[in-house]
């Protein structure tokens, strides 16, 4: 067993800990790792250990952190033995995946989309199954398997003989069909938002269905933000009252992002004609900024705030 590398210091994305909060976190993380008699390193904010194989593999802890921030010091131990738990079963599903990328009849039942920040793919296009979604957002192709989450690996097109196109299309189907979330509206003083939030890691790919749940679709569009894996908000542009869910939305997407876990996006979203733009907000030290393009400052902001000088 190798003991923990690396600088102990906060690091700027768990800034939704304090000092203590962190140093506490990592001593629980170790302190499972040494339980479980793993050999292991801690690096820049990821943990490298073999998770019941033979190889040393690297595990993020941001959403760890954010689990364990959320439910408290108390519940450390527990959280973090969930989570590796999870993680050394989903050895047994990676070799599922192995049998599924081969057949693509076996695969379609568990295929689905998840969205992820663009960065996260940045050099590995190839790689995966692939499609921009926005500027700084991408879905990707999955297999949604027992104990994890599987991506699919884009050398499984040529033994499916199909294409990402048909794969695509499957996927969607399969969102549409098994991730059915009660929608519920959030009143924010002067505007209502719609919430879809869950515990499935496919709550927020429903972005790529927001026409579906939209009744009465306007030439405005919606804003929609999926600040993690596990939620959705949107809101129809159809009056001023958007002003409001804007600065809503603009701190919630913020703040929803920081906590996570399954952080996605900070920015909100501009869905119309079948096109997703982003909107981005940038964090000063005192407030959140919103930063929109402009087309969506002549064609939505501003003839909103005309709509509010003639009431």
């Amino acid at each position: 067993m190798t003991p923990a590398t690396g600088a102990r210091a906060l690091p700027r994305w768990a800034k939704f800990m304090s000092e203590p909060e962190w140093a506490g976190f990592l001593d629980a993380v170790e302190a499972e790792l040494r339980r479980r008699n793993f050999r292991y390193r801690i690096d820049e904010g990821y943990v490298w250990a073999p998770w019941g194989g033979d190889d040393d593999e690297a595990l993020s802890l941001l959403n760890l952190a954010q689990l364990c921030h959320a439910a408290g010091p108390e519940q450390y131990p527990p959280v973090i033995s969930g989570h590796f738990d999870a993680l050394v079963a989903g050895r047994k599903d990676r070799v599922l995946a192995d049998e599924l990328g081969a057949d693509l009849d076996l695969a379609r039942p568990h295929l689905k989309l998840r969205l992820y920040p663009r960065e996260t793919f940045h050099d590995q296009d190839r790689q995966f199954i692939l499609r921009d979604v926005a500027d700084d957002l991408c879905a990707v192709a999955c297999f949604d398997l027992p104990s994890n989450v599987v991506t699919v690996n884009a050398d499984s097109l040529d033994r499916w003989r199909c294409t990402a196109d048909d794969v695509w299309y499957q996927a969607l189907a399969n969102l549409r069909r098994t991730e059915k979330i009660a929608v519920e509206d959030v009143d924010v003083g002067g505007a209502i938002l719609r919430a879809m939030t869950g515990d499935s890691f496919f709550v927020a790919s429903n972005l790529l269905l927001i026409d579906d749940f939209i009744a009465e679709p306007t030439p405005w569009g919606a804003l929609a933000a999926v600040p993690n894996r596990h939620t959705l908000v949107f809101h129809p542009i159809s009056d001023p009252s958007a002003l409001r869910a804007i600065d809503a939305m603009v701190v919630m997407a913020s703040s929803m992002c920081a906590d996570g876990p399954g952080s996605i996006s900070p920015n909100l979203f501009w869905c119309r004609g079948g096109e997703i733009r982003t909107l981005p907000t940038r964090e000063t030290e005192d407030h959140f900024e919103f930063v929109p393009p402009d087309e969506f400052v002549d064609e939505v902001l501003e003839q909103l705030a005309e709509r509010v000088k003639m009431n």
